[in-house]
């Protein structure tokens, strides 16, 4: 009796999900998930980026490398700690992808990049090569003031220029610690041709060849380093939003987000589609095609800002003004919005009356 049974079983025709119908079952679960129990490890082209530094490393005579680990926004490495911060949402494909539509583009160029400079402050600090006489004669004192707003001088050949690219300008020029982040990180990229490119660089050239000694001549960091804080101040395990609600993305019309709008719009101008426009008079206007994204320069200003509106705005959560900020970033990201190299500073007061103005306002609105 059960043959027939059996037989209508085989003879039903096989249900086959659309492709497209389980990627986004997929992308629904993750973005439902919080961050904290994702099972996250370095995959796909973050991997292999760490893998080729680590590589470089090694070719070098570098025995020592330091921990990269998944944790909150954007590459960092604590103070005298030996562990490098890596943003979680570039940990796979996936995310990568996610972050890259929804809050700003990374390549894996920049990535490297980043890689590269904050190795050479874990290798700094592992080694306490900052300790030595002739680094501070090189770069300067380590324990000078670190300031988050800086003003370089654009026309000075004393310091490499290597995040430069990634839109940190004249990063080198923010302290000594910086200076040997960047001189490092130029020194150990294979494609950098320091020599050549900084030959006529007196000062920079001077700082690339005090690295390649004391690293590949005296073998500075070699062994085990005196060292080994680890560091880690906030791993992914630790972030509780889910991934919707980190990016923001919960498809809820806000109607703050008009007006969020409006306000950056007033304070970044667009990239523009070409070199340059000319005016009425035929003068080149500034282009904004080698412009730093808006995106990043809230992302670096992060920290600060933060920082400062929580200490000064009562009642003001600094879960909430990191949502708020990444909001500003998402929306300058979708806007293609920009910062001219010669008005960051000014760009931070104004985003800094805006932020503070929003979050007064919103702390208001909850309390009414």
């Amino acid at each position: 009796m059960a043959l027939p049974a059996l037989r209508t079983r085989r003879q039903t025709p096989r249900v086959t999900l659309d492709r497209a119908v389980v990627r986004e079952v997929e992308q629904q679960k993750l973005l439902s998930t919080r961050i904290c129990d994702l099972d996250l490890q370095p995959e796909g082209v973050l991997a292999e980026c760490i893998e080729q530094v680590t590589a470089e490393l090694r070719s070098r005579g570098v025995t020592f490398a330091p921990a990269y680990y998944l944790g909150d926004d954007d590459f960092w490495t604590s103070d005298r700690a030996v562990s490098v911060n890596v943003p979680w949402y570039l940990a796979n494909p996936t995310l990568w992808q996610l972050v890259n539509d929804h809050l700003f583009e990374y390549s894996r160029s920049e990535v490297l990049m980043y890689l590269r400079h904050e190795t050479g402050h874990a290798l700094n600090y592992a080694f306490e090569l900052w300790r030595r006489k002739d680094w501070i004669q090189t770069f300067g004192d380590f324990r000078r003031p670190y300031r988050d707003v800086y003003n370089p001088n654009p026309w000075s050949r004393d310091y490499v220029r290597y995040l430069h690219r990634a839109g940190m300008y004249h990063y080198a020029q923010k302290h000594p610690d910086e200076d040997w982040a960047e001189s490092f990180a130029v020194w150990l990229d294979p494609a950098s041709r320091w020599r050549r490119r900084y030959r006529d660089w007196q000062v920079a050239l001077a700082k690339l060849e005090y690295v390649d000694r004391i690293i590949e001549v005296e073998g500075a960091c070699k062994g085990t380093p005196p060292n080994g804080r680890g560091g880690l101040r906030l791993p992914y395990t630790e972030i509780k939003e889910t991934v919707a609600e980190y990016f923001d993305i919960n498809h809820v019309v806000d109607p703050d987000l008009a007006e969020y709008r409006h306000d950056l719009m007033e304070i970044f101008p667009r990239r523009t589609p070409r070199a340059g426009s000319k005016n009425g008079r035929g003068a080149t206007l500034g282009s904004t095609q080698n412009a730093q994204s808006a995106a990043r320069f809230i992302q670096q200003h992060q920290r600060l800002l933060v920082s400062k509106l929580s200490a000064w705005i009562g009642n003001s959560d600094r879960r909430v003004i990191e949502r708020f900020l990444r909001q500003l970033q998402a929306l300058c990201t979708y806007e293609h919005l920009v910062v001219n190299q010669n008005r960051r500073a000014e760009k931070l007061v104004d985003l800094t009356i805006v932020a503070t103005w929003h979050v007064l306002d919103g702390i208001h609105r909850l309390s009414g």
